[in-house]
This record gives C-alpha cells, structure tokens and sequence, in this order.
C-alpha cells in the first residue's frame, strides 16, 4: 500500500463523502429529533461544555467590541474561584469551533452548540478522506473507510458527551500526514502547523497524539525507511517542527502546565494500583471490537468498529509482508489493551484510561479501505480463514454472551455474517460494482448500529440527553426561582449551596455547577481543580470529595458551610437528607406546595431556600493561629471546628502570634456496635458474612443524664479512620450467597435452585470484577443517609484510595439520636478505627461567640474587582488577614502599598500577615506562566519567521 504525499484529486470524492455521512448522521441524529431530545448531554455537556461555550462567546463578543475587561483572568464565581485559563483552556481556548459561535448572536449559542457537534463530525471525516485520498484508494472504499472511521462506539458517544473529543480525530490524519511528508523529503511547514494545532487545542489529548505521532515515526522508520533515510536532514525538519510548534504554542502550553502541575489531578495514583484487569474486562474485550451499540467502556475501551473491520484485520495478517506497518500496529495495538500500564502511560501516568484507543480508529479504517479495494482479488484460502475465524470469534463471542447477555451484540453479530456473505458474493459471483456494493453493506451496518446507540429503548444513549428546551429552562430555574435577586459572592461576598444528595432535578441531571451566573456555588465540576481546595478537602475528610468535583456540598457540614461563607442552601421537601439542614440555617423562603393527588404527604413537592446569618466574610481578621504541627494531632471533626478560633499557616508566618486553642469545644461520644444477630462486634473485627446483616451503632449517653436531653443542638460526627476491606474469595463469597438463599426456608422454597443460584451469583460477581477493592459503609439516621463509597478501579478519573471519611449524620436540636444503623454494603472483612463526636452548637455556644468576633472582623470596603480585591481593617495587633479565595502562586498582595508575602492560609486560602493599627489591602491577580508563555512564543514566532526565509530562499533555488 503505497503511501504518497501527494493528494490525489478524485472526481466527486468529497460530494460522495458528504451524501454518505449525511446519511448516517440523519440515523445518528434523527432519533433525538423523533423523540424529543436535545444534543446535550446531562452530565459534562449541561455542566461543563454548553455553560462554559456561553460564557466564552459572551466574552469573546466583548472583546470585539472594544471591552478589554471582559476577559478576567481570574473568576470568583466557578465554585470558591478559580482561573479562568485553567478552565477554558481545556474545553475552549483552542478549540477552532469555538470561535465559529462569533458568527451567531450570542443568544443562538445553545442552538449553535448543537449543529457544532454535527460539523465536528463531519470535519473528522473529511480529514480522514483528505488523508486516505494519498492511497492508490478509489472514492467508494475512502468512504467505506471514513464510515468505519467515524461511526465507532467511541465518537458514537463521545461526539455529544464530550464535543471537543473529536477534534482529535481531525488532527491525527494530518498529523501522521507531516510526517510522512518529512519523511518523503518534504516540507516540514505542514507538521509544524498541525503540531500548533495539536498543541492548543488540549493539552491532554496533545499528549495522547504526540505519543501515537511518535509510535508511528518509530514504526514507519524501522520497517520502511531504516536504510534509505537521510538521517540529519529528516531530524532537522522533525527538530525544527517540534521546537517551533512548542515555542509558538507556549502562550497557551506554558500556562497550562503550570495549571495542571497544581491540580487536584498531580497526585494520581498509576494505573489506579492495577497490574491487571479485572476477569470481566477480558471476557468483554473481543465482543467490544464490533459492538458498535456499546456504552459500557470498560476503562474506556472505545472500540465498537463496523463488523467488516473484524475480516479487515484478518485480510492485513494474510498479507503481512506488503501490509506490516498496520499488523504491527494491531499486534502492539492488542498489547496495549491487555495491561493497565500502557492505558495509565498514555493518560499522563493516571488512571488506566484507553482513550488512546482513538488513535486505532485510523489504522482500522485503513485496512477496511485495504480489503475492500482488493475485495474481488481475494483467494479462496483467505476465504476459509475468514470462515474458519468466524466460527472461532462467534464462539468466543458466545461465551463472553452467557456471562453478559448483552442484546446490543444482535446488529454488529448479524452483520459479520453479513459482511462475510457480501465479500463472498464480491468475490464468487462477481458483482459489477463491488467497492460501492460493500460501502451499501457497510453503510447499514454503521446505520443500525447509530440507530441502536442512540435510541431510547432499553437504556439508549438519548435518554442520557436533556430534553429539548430544559437546558433554558434549567438556566431559569436551576433552584425553582428562589434564587432570584440573590447576588453573586464578587458582589456580596456570599456563596449558596444546595442538601448533599437531594436536589434532583429530574432526567438524570446532576447539580455540580450553577449554570446562572446570578449566583455564587460551592460545587464546581471542571478537570482542572486547584490542588489547595483539595488538600482542604481531604484534610477535612469530607466524604464527598474527588479530584473533578472537590467539595460539592461538604456533607452539610455546619462550620465547613459557615467558614466557606454558604449564606443560603437550597433544599427539595421528600427528597434524600431533605431533613439534613445544618445548624442555624432557618427556613428563608419556599415556592408554592404540590400536594399529591393521592394524599400521600410523603410525596408532596416543594423547593425551599435557607439562610443563616453565621456565614463567615469572605476577608476577615484572626490574632490566633494554628500550626501544621499542632494540627496534625487534630481529628478532623476538631480541624473543621478551628476554622473559628483561628488560623491556620506555617511555623514562619506564625512567630510572635498567639496560638489558639480548641480545648472542649467537640465531644467524644462513647457507643457499642451490635450486630442485627444480637452479638457485640469490634471495629477492628467486622466479618460480614451474610448480605442482610446490618448494625446498630447504639450511644452512650451520660451518667445521670438517662432521662434528659443530651447535647441538644449539636452536629453528630462519625470520623473513620484506618479503613480497611478485605474481600472474601471468589469461591467464598458464591458459598455464602448459596448460603444465605437456602437459609430462607418456606419462604423461599421453589428458589433453592442449587445450580442455577451458583451460576447466577459466579456471573454477578465476575461481571462486578469480585473480589475486588470497592465497597460503602452506610449509616441511617433520623436526618438522612451518609455513605462513604470506595470507587471501583475501572472509575478512571473518579478513583481514590479511601482510608478515612468524617461523616456528618445531622444536626440534631434536642438531643442526639440513641442509636444509628450501619451497613457494610459488601461481603468481606472489615476494619476501622471509629468516634463518634459531638460538636456543639447552640446559640450561647463558645462557637457563636467566635463567628460574631469574626464577623465583626471583616475586611471593611471589599472590592471584587477584574483581578484585583482591595478593602482596609483597622487591627489593635498584629494578625493574620486570612479569606476563602483559593491560593495561587498567581496572586500577589500588598500592605499600606508595599508587597507583602502571600500567605497559603487554612490549607488552600490567601492571606496575609498584618500589623497592628490601619491597613490598606490589595491583592492582584497574574497569570501563572503567562509571561514566560509570551515571551517563548515570541521566540517561536521568530524561529518560525527565519524558517520561512529559509524555505523560500530554497523554494525560489529550486525552481531557477
């Protein structure tokens, strides 16, 4: 298969193109226009992309108007603040289609938004029929090539769940393109621009094309041009488009680092601990080839291919001398999926993601190109081989069925059969125009399986979609109204949050962002997450943290709420924890009651907003401090009640400042933990050997207080600490499951099947990937229902390592609760250290007086200005100024006009040490690496400009 450089020009190529994808594309997207669905996904797309592509085009209009202000480089209003570069940076900033929205008013963005994905699309297949049309390859088999290239499960889903993930599949041709360019003698120009390219548009899927772009120069030099390479002059062009594109991007890049350097993301674990997948991962994998109605992308393992791919491959390794670039890639291709470590080494050293797999879509498409062009010259043996295969692969596809029973197998399975008859017929019976009669086969084939992706039945992909007009709906009332004329924290310096786990909004949404800029959220849901606001988080072990959404609702926690300045929390009556109101939140305002018809109370619907007035300023002063030192002997239940009597820095920033103290202010309550079999049970000895068992965390109250209240108006704390699960075996846990259902008796007489309870309980947990690490520990109160989940390993991004959580099981007004229900939601063997802590709460509390102290202590004449907060404070000592502004190395400060030194204060906060008497405050805020980005691009630019002076001194040579 000869690869040329140059671009073969094939009548009505691209017009043949645009019929055939339009055609899928009316299959794909048709079904969401049937049934009333929109192109936005209910998780990222409604949370992440649209919101962010609003704001941005708002910004950008701006901009053009003449607005130098409107691009800020930091924001106060994504969750407690963060940068606007980090955010934008990995969903828009280079993103091309991004820019298009200026072409539409800004009030048409959520329909622009849509037809985006559509041209994504369209743009990807065009790149890979620009790409193949450098091939000996007619126009029937480029676009039988470009359907089996576009129309797989992974941009089947990521398309519209993710937008920008198919611009990846525009620059991976072109990419392999400039190099083979370079590698052909020619210019290097086109590389180099691709490379800029590759370079802003994300920097995580940069680094997946630069690995794949790198595999395939290794591969293309060893087996093709290993002899007849001009070494220096290839590695100087390779050299000059990979320092110039690095340079020119660096505006971008260099930031970008520093961003990602700092987040939440830097710590990951490799691979999540894998050496090896779980059993189901193997057993799914073969199937997942040509399962194009796929969703369940174990590790993202996105394959899904038209079915005639499946006898491509076969046809490649039949002819392994004239196609060995693509054998190899499949051989190394089918390696990588086998282990973790190559899926966590092309996610940065992460989680073990195979979205690297995206970069396989381009070599499958090209072998499909490669048998359907030689389709009519096949040999009989080949034939045989390609039955002989299937018989093979339908087995094993049968076997890996009577564990998963997956339906969605019945398009691609019947089409193998299919796409074997279609060859044959090619072949034996020698059809007139067989290229365009296997495009039509291939075709149906991405067709249905579109149609089965997307439909709604049976769990379809659209169900996952919002409704058509919820988006606007969601925007107007995302809190039922109540949020009107609630100003945002640069305004008013207060935050709103909504009940963990309780404001459901119908369809599948979750409420990880505020989509209406009226208002300031805590929760904030981005890929990017300042490292410090994690810390935080962990250090408070709150339950609800992950590296993407770090506090969400800090688990209701009282202090955490007031200390984060949640002035308001909104709440939905009858749903989960709606019951779970922190302490001194009092009922502000409620939208009208929707009685159930059927007089059942516990149905009733209404949405209610709290307020309290123990919301800390945002900017306040404190003349006591904690240490690291001293903290560390904390528990957290204790950390989270210091946030009032002081502030935490560094043993430097703390010289010559009173130390504070948290004497008295939590109580350890001691309790006893039974068994729902009657018997006592030690933390550190929990065997869980029956899946109906549960426990009574039974309190203890004081001596003499057994017929009065108890700690009334106090926060209940469960603080885990040591957790550890030891899952029983495999063979184990099927015995005591068969166990548990013979025990049943009468009851459950015509179920004690001994056999088929075996083999339905061997596949249920060998698709659950038992034994395995994941597991909940549950506590049921008066209040609500607190869980602390271990994640699977096959969660990527939203894996952690879980050995402690404080749990918050709810204010109580009068006393607190005489027992609790714990259950360990799996089979296996438990350990933790366990207390159970009070902390108090009432208005005369030690606690109240410290927040009106606080309150009184604010930073007078706040201004939340374009990066830039300025106000002044009159102290009578010396202090700390400390706040709730995420700490960056970005920000600067200054004292009565002179630079001062930034404070990290309470793990993740700016601050600033102040001396007695009045002082002027102002911080600034600059872009980390924004000034050495600039200053490499301008290096760049010029590397690039004398780069061209040299290529158009030789172009001019060459023609004289």
């Amino acid at each position: 298969m000869h690869f040329s450089v140059k671009h073969h020009k094939i009548k009505h190529l691209y017009r043949d193109y645009t019929i055939v994808f339009l055609l899928v594309a009316l299959c794909m997207f048709g079904t969401y226009w049937i049934t009333g669905h929109s192109l936005i996904w209910r998780l990222d797309g409604a949370n992440q992309h649209l919101p962010l592509l609003e704001n941005f085009r708002q910004a950008m209009g701006d901009l053009l108007s003449g607005k130098i202000d409107s691009l800020p480089q930091w924001s106060y209003q994504m969750g407690l603040g963060t940068d606007n570069f980090s955010v934008y940076s990995y969903y828009l900033i280079g993103d091309v289609f991004a820019y298009l929205t200026l072409l539409f008013p800004a009030s048409k963005v959520v329909v622009i938004y849509q037809w985006l994905i559509i041209l994504r699309l369209y743009c990807a297949g065009l790149s890979f029929v620009f790409f193949a049309s450098h091939f000996d390859f007619s126009k029937n088999v480029i676009n039988t090539g470009a359907l089996v290239y576009l129309f797989n499960a992974f941009l089947l889903y990521s398309a519209e769940a993710q937008p920008f993930f198919t611009t990846p599949f525009i620059i991976f041709p072109l990419l392999v393109l400039g190099i083979e360019k370079i590698l052909q003698d020619g210019s290097p120009w086109p590389l180099t621009f691709t490379f800029i390219w590759m370079l802003c548009s994300n920097y995580y899927f940069a680094f997946v094309l630069g690995l794949g772009a790198i595999i395939y120069l290794i591969l293309r030099v060893v087996l093709y041009y290993l002899h007849d390479l001009n070494y220096l002059k290839t590695l100087g062009k390779l050299a000059f488009a990979t320092i110039t594109s690095v340079l020119t991007s660096a505006l971008i890049l260099v930031p970008v680092i520093f961003a990602v350097m700092n987040s939440t993301r830097a710590a990951s674990n490799f691979a999540n601990g894998l050496k090896m997948y779980p059993l189901y991962y193997y057993l799914a994998l073969p199937s997942q080839f040509i399962n194009g109605g796929n969703r369940d992308f174990y590790f993202w393992s996105a394959l899904g291919f038209a079915s005639i791919a499946f006898f491509a491959i076969i046809f490649i390794f039949s002819r392994f001398k004239r196609y060995k670039l693509l054998a190899t890639t499949f051989i190394l291709s089918f390696i990588m999926l086998l282990f973790p470590f190559f899926g966590a080494l092309f996610n940065g050293g992460m989680a073990p993601s195979n979205r690297w797999t995206l970069l396989l879509c381009l070599p499958i498409a090209l072998a499909t190109c490669a048998l359907t062009k030689n389709a009519s010259w096949l040999s009989d043996r080949l034939f045989k081989y390609f039955s002989y295969a299937l018989l093979v692969y339908a087995a094993v596809i049968g076997i890996a069925y009577y564990f998963e029973s997956d339906e969605k197998l019945f398009v691609p399975f019947i089409f193998l059969f299919i796409s074997l008859a279609a060859l044959m017929l090619v072949h034996f019976k020698k059809v007139a125009h067989p290229t365009r009669f296997l495009l039509l086969v291939v075709l149906a084939n991405v067709s249905l399986n579109a149609i089965y992706y997307e439909a709604p039945y049976n769990g379809g992909y659209s169900n996952e979609m919002l409704p058509t007009g919820t988006y606007e709906n969601l925007k107007k009332k995302m809190y039922a109204g109540l949020d009107h004329k609630l100003a945002p924290v640069d305004q008013k310096g207060y935050r709103v949050s909504s009940t963990s786990e309780n404001f459901d909004l119908g369809a599948g949404y979750n409420l990880y962002n505020n989509l209406p800029q009226t208002t300031t959220a805590l929760s904030s849901y981005y890929s990017v997450q300042n490292k410090y606001v994690g810390e935080f988080s962990e250090d408070m072990q709150n339950i609800q943290y992950d590296a993407n959404v770090p506090l969400r609702q800090v688990d209701d926690r009282t202090i955490l709420n007031n200390f984060l300045g949640v002035r308001y929390i909104f709440n939905w009556l009858n749903q989960d924890n709606y019951k779970k109101i922190p302490a001194g939140y009092y009922l502000d305002k409620t939208t009208q009651m929707v009685t159930d018809p059927n007089h059942d109370s516990q149905k009733d619907q209404q949405a209610r907003r709290y307020k309290s007035d123990n919301a800390f300023p945002l900017f306040y002063w404190q003349d006591q401090v904690f240490t690291d030192k001293q903290q560390r002997k904390y528990t957290a239940s204790q950390k989270e009640r210091a946030l009032a009597s002081g502030v935490k820095v560094s043993e430097k920033a703390a010289t010559g400042l009173k130390h504070a103290t948290i004497k008295d202010q939590t109580v350890e309550i001691p309790y006893r933990l039974i068994s729902s079999r009657g018997n006592e049970i030690d933390t550190h000895d929990v065997a869980k050997m029956d899946s109906d068992e549960t426990y009574q965390l039974l309190l203890t109250r004081p001596q003499g207080q057994e017929d009065e209240e108890y700690y009334p108006d106090s926060e209940l704390h469960l603080e885990f600490d040591n957790i550890k699960y030891e899952p029983f075996s495999l063979k184990d846990q099927i015995k005591l499951e068969q166990l548990h259902k013979s025990s049943q008796g009468i009851h459950g007489l015509l179920d004690q099947n001994d056999r088929y309870n075996y083999y339905k309980y061997l596949r249920y947990h060998v698709l659950q990937g038992s034994p395995d690490s994941s597991f909940s520990l549950k506590v049921d109160s008066s209040r609500g229902t607190e869980t602390i989940k271990q994640p699977k390993q096959d969660a990527l991004s939203f894996y952690k390592d879980i050995t402690n959580g404080t749990m918050n099981v709810g204010h109580f007004d009068n006393s607190l609760p005489e027992a609790l229900t714990f259950t360990p939601s799996k089979l296996g063997n438990y350990s933790f250290d366990l207390k159970v802590i009070a902390i108090p709460l009432a208005k005369n509390s030690q606690y109240q007086k410290q927040v009106r102290q606080i309150q009184q202590n604010k930073l007078h004449d706040l201004k939340l200005q374009q990066d830039q907060i300025t106000g002044r404070i009159k102290t009578n000592k010396a202090g700390i100024l400390t706040s709730t502004i995420p700490y960056s190395k970005g920000w600067k400060v200054k004292v009565n006009g002179k630079e001062q030194k930034l404070l990290r204060t309470n793990t993740a906060f700016i601050g600033v040490k102040l001396p007695q008497g009045n002082n002027k405050v102002s911080f600034t805020y600059e872009l980390p690496g924004a000034k050495l980005g600039i200053g490499l691009s301008l290096v760049g630019l010029l590397f690039a400009l004398g780069g061209g002076i040299v290529s158009f001194v030789f172009y001019r040579r060459s023609r004289k």
